[in-house]
């Protein structure tokens, strides 16, 4: 029986090393890189430039963590995936935290340049025991939002804020989520598959779970 193929989009400052784990035990999965904005791209016409990295012949599954799911979330208003799995993302903007709801509003967000967003990480990083305390996660936290091109960044982060995101397109997304996520608390979240004291960087830090319950749900 041929087994679907299963694409996987990352989130903000990520590249393919956050799905490290995933990749290797998932099969006949690949990682989708993201395709080169343009300034006056919107969530919903960027979503659109991953349509001819997918082989929409064939079945196939799509799993998406953090912005990546808000990605994908517009993305199957224009392709039909077998299964959408969102990890540590939001499936719609009831689920956002207040704080990213008022950026839509209060515009602090553009006070933060690529550049910055990229010292962010790295400084913020520092105090993550979730992260700080596996050797060399931190490093490879850093070196993937320093592998980002600056003004994506800045448009990603202008982008999500600005996410309409008021409808779900369908009803059967699969949503794993962290009990401890702090970009997007899960309270907030609703029919999710809850992680316990999983964080925002569960992919890499409790990967071992969550590989188990992606193919578990990809079956």
């Amino acid at each position: 029986m041929h087994t679907p193929k299963t694409y996987f989009i990352g989130g903000i400052a990520s590249d393919e090393r956050l799905f490290k784990y995933q990749l290797v035990h998932i099969p006949n999965s690949t990682y989708l890189p993201f395709p080169k904005h343009d300034q006056h791209d919107t969530m919903e016409t960027y979503a659109k430039k991953f349509i001819p990295l997918i082989d929409t012949s064939q079945p196939f599954h799509i799993v998406a963590n953090s912005m990546g799911g808000i990605m994908t979330m517009e993305l199957i208003k224009h392709i039909h995936p077998q299964k959408v799995v969102l990890v540590s993302s939001v499936k719609n903007r009831k689920e956002m935290p207040f704080i990213l709801k008022q950026m839509k509003i209060t515009h602090l967000h553009k006070l933060l340049p690529g550049a910055g967003f990229i010292g962010f990480i790295q400084f913020g990083s520092l105090f993550k025991k979730e992260i700080t305390r596996i050797p060399g996660l931190r490093e490879t936290v850093v070196s993937m939002a320093k592998n980002n091109d600056r003004d994506f960044l800045y448009w990603c982060v202008n982008a999500i804020v600005k996410w309409k995101g008021d409808i779900d397109h369908r009803k059967d997304i699969i949503h794993i989520h962290g009990t401890k996520d702090d970009m997007f608390p899960y309270r907030n979240i609703r029919n999710a598959i809850p992680v316990k004291d999983g964080t925002h960087a569960m992919l890499l830090n409790k990967h071992v779970e969550v590989t188990s319950l992606l193919k578990e749900n990809l079956k």
